[in-house]
């Protein structure tokens, strides 16, 4: 089972929105996803669902022994389920993000993902590389950074990796860097234009996604709804639902998720 963490030293950066997305494509392409909500502000529930704080979920089955399958919701897709971060009362929100630091908690909750048959966990965290968020990358495998295309980027971006080679430096079994993905980018601003070529000069090439998330009114759009960007306009999504298909795509070689082999005949098209 791959487990990958969706992680950034800054918030707003599209973070929440790009885990969302990226689970559901993932999931539209065969794979068992699982979806899980690691940020006690439980924003991806907040993303989702209105009623999101009155479910069970990340909390309550760590911290309360509620069993697994009480704690995921299952979606419209059979393929993606979801474990938002649970109903935390506010005086014991420092004491369950203390309880994550060490990386250790999580370990049986994967078990039993695994044993569960997921092939793919993808984890929203919270925006800093501290506490919870540290705990976290600890535990998973993969991370991958969304970077807002902005004149702060390559900074925070240096300190997200170096960060992330100090883990690895301290447990080679810690999370590494599969990839960076820019956000929030706009090909017609020169400053734009200007950030990436940096970000793509200072960092491998094979470590900055060709996948670039454009700014797009759909993504408010689809949060007010309460659904993926590819389910807002039911059989033709907006452009950058796309985008999210050629991220997952790109991503599947980085994360040695490799389909069967599967023996179909040749069917042509022309009857």
């Amino acid at each position: 089972m791959i487990t990958l963490a969706i992680s950034s030293l800054k918030g707003g950066v599209g973070k929440t929105t790009c885990a969302i997305n990226l689970a559901f494509s993932f999931a539209k392409r065969g794979w068992k996803t699982l979806l899980v909500d690691a940020d006690p502000q439980g924003s991806v529930g907040l993303s989702l669902s209105p009623s999101a704080q009155t479910y069970a979920g990340l909390y309550e089955n760590l911290n309360s022994n509620v069993p697994f399958d009480q704690a995921v919701l299952k979606t419209k897709l059979d393929a993606l389920s979801i474990v938002m971060a649970g109903k935390i009362p506010s005086q014991d929100i420092s004491k369950w993000c203390s309880s994550l630091e060490s990386g250790k908690r999580l370990e049986p909750f994967f078990k039993t993902a695994e044993e569960a048959g997921y092939q793919l966990v993808i984890l929203d965290t919270p925006s800093g590389l501290h506490g919870p968020t540290e705990g976290i990358l600890r535990s998973c495998g993969h991370v991958l950074v969304p970077q807002q295309c902005e004149p702060l980027a390559l900074r925070s971006l240096m300190l997200t990796v170096d960060f992330l080679n100090q883990l690895q430096t301290e447990n080679e079994e810690s999370c590494s860097l599969v990839g960076v993905v820019l956000t929030m980018a706009d090909p017609h601003v020169e400053d734009t234009k200007k950030i990436v070529e940096e970000i793509k000069r200072v960092l491998p090439p094979e470590l900055v996604c060709q996948a670039m998330l454009p700014r797009d009114a759909a993504v408010i759009h689809a949060s007010m709804k309460g659904m993926p960007l590819g389910l807002i306009r039911g059989v033709a999504p907006p452009a950058i639902a796309l985008v999210f298909d050629q991220l997952a795509a790109e991503l599947e070689s980085k994360l040695d998720l490799v389909a069967p082999e599967q023996n179909d005949e040749y069917v042509s098209l022309v009857v």
